[in-house]
C-alpha cells in the first residue's frame, strides 16, 4: 500500500473513532471559555476597563491571551489522553495492530490528529476571540471596537503558542501512550508546569524548562516592547525537543511486542 494513502487511511480511522465522543465538543467549547467570559466582562464591566483609553481591540487580546497562556497546556495534556484512552478503555491495541497498517502509520496517525486538534482549538479560540470584539462592536459601540486594529495578530500569536506547544505536547503524548493509568500522564504534566512556575521565580536553567516554552516564547502582550515574533529560542527548543520525544515515542511503539 502506498504510504501517503496508508496515512491517510490511518489518520481516517482516528478521527473515526472520535465521531461519537465527548472530545469532539471539547475541541470546540474549550476554546470558547476565554472569550465568553471575555464578552461578558467587557458588557458588564467595559467601562471600567476603557477608562484609561487606548484601543479596545488591544485590551481583549490582553485579558484573551494571558489567561489563555496558563490554561491552555492543562488543554493539552487533557487531549493527550483522550487520544491515548480510546484503546486503553476498549482493550483494543491488539485489535489496532491486526489491521492492514503498519505500526509506524498507526503511530503517525495519531500523532498528526493529536497535532491537528491542538492547532485547531487554537485557532478556533483566536476566531472566538476576534467574534467577541465584533458582537462588541455592535452590542456596545461605545467602548470603541469600531476603531482600526490588525486582528491578524490574534490568529498569529494561536500560531505561535501552537509551535510553543509541541515540546511538552509531545511529552504528554508519549506518557499517555506509554501508561495505561490516566492519572499518571496528568499528574506528571500538572507538576511539569507547577515545577517551571516556581523554578522560574530564580532559576538560572528555567529557561529549558519544557513546559516553560510556551509562556517564555510568547512573553507578556502588554509589554511596550512586546514583539510577536520574539524569544523564537524558545520556540526553537520547543520543535527540536517534539522532534526528539515523537521519534523515540515511534520507535519504541513500533518496536513494542506485547500490547
Amino acid at each position: 500500500m502506498n504510504s501517503a494513502i496508508a496515512l491517510k487511511r490511518g489518520i481516517s480511522a482516528e478521527l473515526y473513532k472520535f465521531r461519537r465522543t465527548f472530545i469532539l465538543w471539547f475541541l470546540i467549547l474549550a476554546p470558547a471559555f476565554i472569550p465568553v467570559i471575555n464578552l461578558i466582562i467587557f458588557l458588564s464591566r467595559g467601562d471600567v476597563i476603557m477608562a484609561e483609553g487606548g484601543n479596545p481591540w488591544s485590551k481583549l487580546l490582553q485579558f484573551s491571551i494571558d489567561p489563555a497562556n496558563f490554561l491552555f497546556p492543562f488543554f493539552v495534556m487533557i487531549v493527550a489522553l483522550f487520544v491515548n484512552s480510546i484503546e486503553y478503555n476498549s482493550n483494543t491495541w491488539k485489535l489496532i495492530y491486526t489491521q492492514p497498517l503498519s505500526r509506524t502509520v498507526v503511530y503517525l496517525s495519531k500523532v498528526k490528529v493529536f497535532a491537528f486538534m491542538i492547532f485547531s482549538s487554537l485557532m478556533l479560540f483566536g476566531t472566538f476571540t476576534v467574534l467577541v470584539g465584533y458582537i462588541l462592536k455592535v452590542a456596545a459601540p461605545e467602548l470603541g471596537f469600531d476603531q482600526a486594529f490588525g486582528i491578524s495578530i490574534f490568529f498569529k500569536l494561536s500560531f505561535k503558542v501552537f509551535l510553543a506547544t509541541m515540546g511538552y505536547a509531545s511529552i504528554q503524548f508519549w506518557l499517555s501512550q506509554r501508561f495505561k493509568n490516566l492519572i499518571l500522564p496528568l499528574g506528571i504534566g500538572i507538576a511539569g508546569f507547577i515545577s517551571f512556575m516556581i523554578l522560574v521565580q530564580g532559576w538560572k536553567y528555567a529557561p529549558y524548562h519544557p513546559y516553560g516554552y510556551q509562556i517564555l516564547g510568547l512573553g507578556s502582550v502588554a509589554d511596550p516592547n512586546f514583539s510577536l515574533w520574539g524569544n523564537m529560542e524558545f520556540i526553537y527548543r520547543s520543535l527540536g525537543l517534539a522532534v526528539v520525544i515523537y521519534t523515540i515515542g515511534g520507535i519504541e511503539k513500533v518496536r513494542k511486542r506485547i500490547i
